[in-house]
């Protein structure tokens, strides 16, 4: 499970600019996986366990549903 959560993260650098919301942030942000692959060094990753990349996920979708 945590190398499908990080081919996920590395897939999610993949995709294209949509455009930028009424606030001005790039709507890439609002994929949990593009938030993650942004806030954290590849490295940073790799090194953490699969439960700390859930609980990344988690708290990364939380925000997008928030800020959105």
């Amino acid at each position: 499970m945590k190398e499908e959560i990080l081919k996920q993260i590395k897939e999610s650098l993949k995709l294209e600019r949509k455009g930028r919301n009424s606030m001005g942030v790039d709507e890439r942000f609002y994929n949990s996986y593009y938030l993650i692959a942004q806030c954290f060094k590849e490295d940073e990753l790799n090194n953490m366990s699969e439960s700390e990349l859930e609980n990344l996920i988690k708290l990364a979708d939380y925000a997008g549903d928030m800020f959105y």
